[in-house]
């Protein structure tokens, strides 16, 4: 492959971190929006009985008394290795994930309107992490990206309103802000030592975009011990320019060093994409029985709108590029319980498993995703209007290989998991 090959590959490459890291896995939807949910390990849609009903079935909100607000956040502290597999990276090598700890807030306000309606807003954030890896200037895979960020919110007003005293409805408008960046290298084959070396750095920005949702839902009380709900949210598009800023790097030939300088992009080069955050399905069933209850969910993410992903340099045409991604739709499940202790004290545990919608070909150091089983612990403390939630999640990835097929021809076997610890508070006014 010539010089100019591989600086058209390279600049491609650094422009598909337009595209969210979240918008690349289901394992970047983030379901962290509130504690007492997660202590069900996420099957709340058929109760929805705080204010983080906004997010998890807005027909919830209908149902609650009095001025109610409720916040907190989630530590998430996820952890990545990387085996290399012949012929590249090779199969001595190993890398490390080195992200850190991560911190989405999440806070929501109900109030009563009148006798059968209740509004309510919320702010979370249902996509976005990061990922990052160990010695990024030696990184194997610092060609194809040293530091990935997804940052945004949601604004989620919302209404419910009660049909009949056991059944109601709800709605919301999602407006989503979210922006994207990512560091990386720029390769290229020396023709004096034909090995690779570092040509230029990437730091890849984009602005922030803003993209209009929505989200609906129903929720029926069928007796005194038994409930159900649904939820729909809808897909998200966002449209996403930015710049890509190329640095280049002494290689320590000045041949190739003025080769470069006359090929790479000079400066800032605007990149503009677009891409379609999914589509989200939630449906549960909660029995309550004496001091017990049991809450069952099934998720569909609609992640088969992730097919392709068109990529334009602005000012080169000749970058120009369309990425085939064909990610597919996904399922989660999940199972909670509660078990109330008196007035004070509940304690609460779940499991979920969560399906990844990433072929073999589109796992990589951007997002090793891999299908994941969560493991939920949590317990609330109440003492009047105030209460505390917590929850701790433990999720654990099976080995995920790219089977050799990787799109960048950066093949190997990730490893993963993650913990994550949430705290919330609320209060009744």
């Amino acid at each position: 492959m010539s010089i100019r090959r591989r600086v058209r590959a390279a600049a491609v490459a650094a422009a598909l971190a337009l595209a969210p890291a979240s918008a690349r896995a289901a394992g970047f939807a983030i379901f962290e929006q509130g504690a007492r949910g997660m202590g069900f390990a996420g099957a709340f849609t058929a109760q929805a009985n705080d204010p983080s009903a906004i997010f998890h079935n807005a027909a919830g909100i209908a149902f609650l008394k009095g001025k109610q607000i409720y916040l907190g956040g989630t530590l998430i502290h996820p952890s990545s290795t990387f085996t290399g597999a012949d012929p590249f990276p090779g199969a001595s090598v190993t890398e490390t994930g080195d992200v850190g700890l991560l911190v989405p807030p999440a806070a929501y306000y109900t109030q009563p309107f009148s006798e059968r309606t209740v509004l309510g807003i919320g702010i979370h954030t249902p996509f976005g992490l990061t990922t990052a890896w160990s010695n990024p200037d030696t990184y194997s895979g610092r060609f194809l990206s040293q530091r990935a960020e997804l940052k945004g919110f949601s604004i989620n007003p919302t209404i419910g309103y009660k049909l009949a005293d056991r059944f109601a409805v709800g709605g919301g408008l999602d407006v989503r802000l979210s922006s994207v960046r990512l560091l990386r290298r720029v390769p290229v084959i020396n023709p004096f030592t034909q090995k690779v070396t570092d040509a230029a750095s990437v730091d890849l920005q984009s602005n922030t975009d803003v993209g209009i949702g929505f989200n609906v839902g129903m929720l029926a009380k069928i007796s005194e011990a038994l409930s159900a709900g649904i939820q729909y949210r809808h897909k998200v598009k966002s449209d996403y320019s930015g710049n890509a800023a190329f640095t280049q790097l002494p290689t320590g030939n000045t041949q190739l060093d003025a080769r470069l300088s006359a090929l790479l992009p000079q400066g800032s080069q605007p990149v503009t994409t677009s891409i379609e955050f999914p589509g989200m399905f939630s449906g549960g069933v909660a029995y309550t029985r004496d001091e017990w209850t049991f809450e069952g969910d099934i998720d569909w993410y609609q992640w088969s709108t992730f097919r392709n992903l068109s990529i334009v340099f602005t000012q080169r045409p000749d970058l120009n590029e369309n990425v085939v991604e064909n990610y597919k739709n996904s399922w989660q499940y999940r199972l909670g319980l509660e078990r109330r202790l008196g007035d004070t004290w509940a304690i609460r545990g779940g499991y979920f498993f969560d399906q990844t919608p990433a072929p073999a070909e589109s796992v990589s150091p951007l997002l090793p995703d891999a299908d994941r089983n969560g493991f939920a612990l949590g317990g609330t403390w109440r003492s009047g209007r105030f209460r505390v939630d917590s929850a701790l999640w433990y999720l654990l990835s099976p080995s995920r290989s790219t089977d050799g097929v990787n799109r960048d021809q950066y093949n190997g076997t990730y490893t993963s998991h993650a913990v994550t610890l949430g705290i919330f508070l609320g209060y009744s006014f």
